[in-house]
């Protein structure tokens, strides 16, 4: 059995208790794998790993569940007590790995993983250079729009159109969320007699970081970066309105829970199912939650009826240079991502996650695979509203291209809250918070404006 390291915070289980034997000439391995998720993607992630060490039952997989807000910082500590993992989730800070020289460059693994460059996603790379690279996303998500199909019936509301054609524009959809928004006497947002201060159910609740508003903010124009790239764009009137556009369905329309308010109220999932939120926006990783929560749900397209401008997302499985066994190493990461690999893996792509790989969208059959309406994670309208809408309108993920993006985005965070808060405008926040994050700002990896 497999030594299990603890410290660091992290959660360690060995996913197979079954004895090891080799396999072939295969010698006896252990590898560590570090990563995060809800309850119901640590179990998918662990049984995943189960299926592999039961096909290579001389592999070992240590697995190390580390809680998402502190991930990093846990990495770093084990980095730096020479206890690295051959192989981890990541985020933007990988491509400061790669500039270190900690993990490995992709591009110079593909060919004997036996995978091409061009059967992948052209906007899915996260490259710290352009022939230098983290790699591709290792399964993608999106932003869409989720909703109670109940809470739209009893309203009597029409739900959600699933078609980029026949989106709502954003006056549509507030009029919408007022409508769905009751307080306690179940009067909606829009009657004169409706109490703000006692709401129990919000027509719309929304993630309130970069993923949220940038598709908004890519339709209007705008930028998380200024035309020149050398500072802060989201106080420019594209962007700004736009964040001011979520604001007020805060503190103008009161159809969205104030932050206080949404501290105290469960996640998304769990939001929709209980009607405290009839329509949430965020990202397409709450689908595997949605599909075991019991809710009537539904997906629609963004309130974008203009430019529909959305990307993929997502963090890549980083392979760590100081790894003693790179073959097993990356016959795990060719698991993981292989949306076809095991049963267990390709739940995770019929649930949780979206293929990276281009002929999981244009071969039918394959498309079926993972996104067939009949599965239980894939309600009504989803090819449309989620694959399809994504798929044809994607530009770089603003965190795949952005220099210094963390770093950044941390003090945009902070002055957001003033905005959520009502105590600021969007584009005095944004202004003021330019003599912070405009000397961190450094371009793009693409070169082009994000």
């Amino acid at each position: 059995m497999a030594v299990f390291l603890s410290g660091c915070g992290g959660s360690e289980s060995n996913a197979s208790k079954e004895k090891k034997t080799k396999s072939g000439n295969g010698e006896e391995v252990t590898l560590k794998f570090t990563y995060w998720g809800s309850g119901d993607e640590k179990k998918a992630i662990e049984e995943s790993v189960n299926n592999f060490m039961e096909k290579y039952p001389n592999i070992t997989v240590n697995l190390m569940h580390i809680p998402q807000p502190d991930f990093i910082t846990k990495l770093n500590a084990m980095i730096a007590a020479d206890e690295t993992p051959d192989i981890s989730y990541s985020e933007p800070w990988k491509l400061k790995f790669g500039e270190d020289g900690l993990i490995y460059n992709f591009f110079d693994l593909m060919d004997e993983m036996g995978l091409k460059k061009e059967d992948y996603l052209s906007t899915c790379w996260w490259n710290w250079e352009p022939d230098k690279s983290a790699g591709p996303v290792q399964a993608n998500v999106t932003t869409n729009l989720m909703y109670n199909v109940d809470c739209f019936k009893d309203a009597d509301v029409d739900i959600p159109p699933t078609k980029v054609e026949n989106a709502w524009s954003w006056d549509e959809f507030v009029d919408k969320a007022q409508e769905l928004t009751l307080d306690t006497n179940d009067r909606n947002a829009k009657d004169p007699k409706f109490d703000e201060k006692n709401i129990k159910q919000y027509g719309v609740m929304f993630g309130t970081d970069w993923n949220a508003y940038m598709p908004f903010i890519y339709s209007a124009g705008g930028g998380y970066l200024n035309e020149q790239m050398d500072g802060l764009g989201l106080n420019d009137p594209e962007s700004a309105q736009v964040l001011q556009n979520f604001a007020d369905l805060i503190n103008k329309y009161h159809v969205s829970p104030t932050a206080v308010q949404k501290n105290a109220m469960p996640d998304a999932a769990t939001a929709l199912a209980s009607k405290q939120a009839a329509m949430y926006i965020d990202g397409s990783w709450n689908h595997l939650d949605l599909k075991n929560s019991g809710c009537n749900w539904g997906v629609g397209v963004l309130p974008i009826d203009q430019n529909y401008t959305t990307f993929f997302d997502g963090g890549s499985l980083v392979i760590f240079k100081s790894t003693k066994h790179l073959k097993e190493t990356e016959m795990l990461y060719k698991w993981l991502t292989n949306p076809e690999s095991s049963k267990k893996t390709t739940e995770l792509y019929q649930t949780l996650w979206m293929p990276v790989q281009s002929e999981y969208y244009t071969d039918e059959k394959k498309l079926d695979m993972w996104a067939s309406e009949d599965l239980p994670a894939r309600p009504k309208g989803f090819q449309d509203a989620v694959v399809k809408s994504t798929y044809e309108n994607a530009v770089i993920a603003t965190e795949m291209d952005v220099k210094n993006f963390t770093e950044i985005n941390t003090q945009v965070k902070s002055a957001l809250e003033q905005v959520w808060s009502g105590k600021k405008t969007a584009e005095q926040a944004m202004t003021e918070v330019k003599a912070k994050t405009d000397p961190l700002i450094d371009g793009t990896y693409s070169g082009e404006r994000s």
